[in-house]
């Protein structure tokens, strides 16, 4: 799938080590074509499509066999077609206890239909094409003659008018900014390369339907892969779009540097509004076949960057007579339990909160064959009520929702006192509080503005309307402070809906009844919680920080140059430059494998003036780690210093991010000409 390198290693690696072992090598290389090859994520794409073990697959462009894994899986056999003999061997290798597997060596002077043994006497249910389609387009009409009555083609591959390519990532494959929205520089009615041209290319929506037709695919269903077709989290269709805010997991760019034009996350939320996803996404996964108005999946959602136990799948399905219904799968054998587990929380849950049974509901899910299955509610979550709320400058509605929130939580679910207890620990950790907290002994911990419903049109009656509880995933059969889920609630909220601005967190927090110590406490909760996860690893989208690829922002290219130069010449012209650097360190979490660290710095100058400092992440063997700096005013500093009247530019605040292990120690080194300043950083 796709045109990426083979590591000399590759072999080697898939001959000593189970595929339990590959996150960790991941890591330790930190180079591209390991992740593109051996990531489980690869396998997203498909593993929600309904293949079935009758079924006799041809994966075309089936590489290292990322993908082919989870084809052997579903189904009754798997052809897998590569172009080398090193390709051959390193599959043959990967899945050697496999008897479904044949392995094909087709090389590009075979590509002709009359000599390409894969369409000599072979019918297939399904053919695949994931990645450098335009390389076998030629063969779309010998592929329709050899698909089942019922079978389909899949084609997954990047869209030319991809958001991410106008914001400033490379080409799919042939690399270089705008190279696709330019057209390549071909003839936009061209759509077949000529013989002696191997480059791949990629086609817009309309292109790839065109194609597909004039091979004799007169029916096409689309899929869109977010944030791609190489390494999706999500699989949208027309029939399930993203919601506003959705689309934020951008930072992609695994094997090239790129610029960053701006914010996608703001541009697809116009785009959505606007009705132009289909155009403007990404990736395609494309259905091609006789029958597409059949019961389906009409959305995907992937929870896999976790302890094998428990990884999810999440699927919105159709059926023919249009009801919907949601379905979690287990993605690994080991899941079973923690999918079984989702029935008897909804009991316990229901019974717990009797006492608020009108004022909090759970919506109801049943366990069958190893899955669990609930209605579909289309109701509308609190977190798209606040965030309209905050874009009409709502203020009062958001603080109604937090203070009704507060109450219910507080009121419900019985008043129990905290017990610390063996199987508390084992997830949350030690804890000691002053004051025994009120505890529930049924907890869902993850009761978040998210995953709670209401019903549409009640959004000016916030006290009155009955909320519908749609994920609760993480409840646990042990006494857990209820203060720790409002934390929880207000935490994310302050962070994913009000964007970590206007009152502080600490502020927020105090006005629940939350004072530091507690914070203290349910932050460190937080911490052993998602380590109890599994979460220690880094998770596919912040590995473009250990592949150490750049991302430029738009404004660095601009007068990043010109800044550097004024403030060196203030520096130079100070009399006795710096005199002294002040920070201060609001927020310091590990997320997924990431620090991040959030605060303000500044430097004053001897003659009162205040310039913004340099600001690096070292760890203690002296290191310099690569790290993503975002820099905002502060004007609550500037208040607090009284120090409008001596800077120029307020660009205090900063964000930083870097990939670091949990245990080692690190520091955050402030300086500017002769001066500095260090945050040291010791997990104890």
């Amino acid at each position: 799938m796709g045109h990426v390198m083979v590591p000399e290693r590759l072999l080697e690696i898939v001959q000593q080590n189970s595929e339990k072992a590959y996150p960790q090598i991941i890591m330790d290389e930190a180079s591209y074509p390991y992740l593109f090859h051996l990531s489980d994520i690869r396998q997203n794409l498909i593993a929600f499509l309904p293949v079935t073990k009758q079924m006799h697959v041809l994966e075309r462009n089936a590489g290292c066999g990322a993908l082919t894994g989870k084809l052997l899986s579903m189904a009754l056999h798997v052809t897998a077609a590569v172009e080398s003999m090193e390709e051959a061997e390193i599959l043959r290798a990967r899945y050697k206890d496999a008897d479904n597997l044949t392995v094909s060596v087709i090389s590009d002077a075979d590509t002709g239909t009359e000599k390409n043994v894969l369409y000599r006497d072979q019918t297939y249910d399904m053919i695949l094409i994931a990645g450098e389609f335009s390389r076998y387009q030629k063969e779309l009409s010998c592929m329709r003659e050899h698909l089942a009555d019922s079978g389909k083609l899949y084609v997954a591959d990047a869209n030319r008018l991809g958001l991410k390519y106008f914001a400033g990532c490379q080409e799919e494959y042939r690399g270089g900014y705008f190279t696709g929205l330019e057209n390549y520089d071909e003839n936009p009615r061209i759509f077949t390369a000529d013989e002696g041209d191997v480059k791949p290319r990629v086609y817009t929506r309309k292109e790839y339907e065109q194609i597909l037709k004039e091979a004799g695919f007169p029916e096409i269903y689309v899929y869109y892969p977010y944030p791609d077709h190489k390494f999706p989290a999500c699989i949208y269709s027309d029939e399930y779009l993203p919601g506003k805010g959705e689309l934020s997991d951008n930072r992609r760019n695994f094997d090239r540097d790129r610029v960053q034009l701006f914010d996608e996350k703001r541009v697809f939320d116009t785009v959505l509004a606007e009705g132009l996803f289909g155009e403007l996404t990404n990736s395609f996964l494309i259905e091609a076949g006789n029958k597409t108005e059949e019961k389906r999946v009409i959305y995907s959602k992937y929870s896999n960057e976790r302890a094998r136990q428990f990884a999810i799948r999440t699927d919105i399905c159709k059926n023919t007579d249009g009801e919907k219904n949601v379905k979690k799968y287990a993605l690994y054998p080991e899941g079973k339990e923690h999918i079984c587990h989702m029935e008897m929380a909804y009991e316990r849950l229901t019974s717990c909160y009797e006492d608020g049974r009108d004022k909090i509901a759970f919506c109801a899910c049943h366990t069958k064959n190893d899955v669990s299955v609930s209605a579909f509610d289309s109701g509308t979550t609190l977190q798209d009520v606040m965030e309209r709320a905050l874009e009409a400058n709502q203020t009062e509605l958001v603080k109604n929702i937090l203070d009704d929130y507060a109450k219910r939580i507080m009121e419900y679910g019985g008043k129990k006192r905290f017990l610390l207890t063996e199987d508390f620990k084992k997830v949350f950790g030690e804890v000691d509080f002053t004051e025994e907290p009120e505890a529930v002994d049924t907890c869902d911990i993850d009761m978040i503005f998210a995953n709670i419903l209401i019903p549409k049109g009640s959004e000016n009656k916030i006290g009155q309307a009955k909320w519908t509880v749609i994920d609760y995933e993480w409840t646990f059969f042990f006494p857990v402070p209820k203060l720790f889920v409002l934390y929880r609630a207000l935490y994310f909220a302050y962070y994913q809906i009000m964007g970590g601005r206007g009152t502080s967190l600490d502020e927020l927090l105090a006005s629940y009844g939350i004072d530091q110590t507690l914070k203290e406490q349910f932050g460190r909760m937080e911490e052993n919680f998602q380590a109890y996860l599994g979460k220690g690893n880094v998770p596919v989208r912040n590995m473009q920080r250990v592949m150490g690829t750049k991302i430029i922002p738009f404004e660095q290219l601009t007068d990043q140059d010109t800044k550097c130069a004024k403030t060196e010449e203030k520096i130079q012209n100070e009399p006795a430059g710096v005199r002294k650097i002040l920070y201060h360190i609001d927020r310091q979490e590990y997320q997924d494998g990431s620090v991040v660290c959030s605060g303000w710095a500044l430097a004053k100058t001897w003659s009162g003036k205040i310039l913004p400092v340099d600001i690096k992440a070292v760890m203690q063997d002296g290191t310099a780690v690569t790290a993503e700096l975002a820099r905002y005013a502060r004007t609550d500093v500037a208040d607090a210093l009284k120090l409008r009247r001596a800077c120029d530019v307020n660009n205090w605040g900063f964000d930083c991010v870097f990939v670091a292990p949990r245990e080692e120690r690190w520091k955050l080194v402030f300086s500017l000409g002769k001066r500095s300043a260090e945050y040291c950083y010791r997990n104890e």
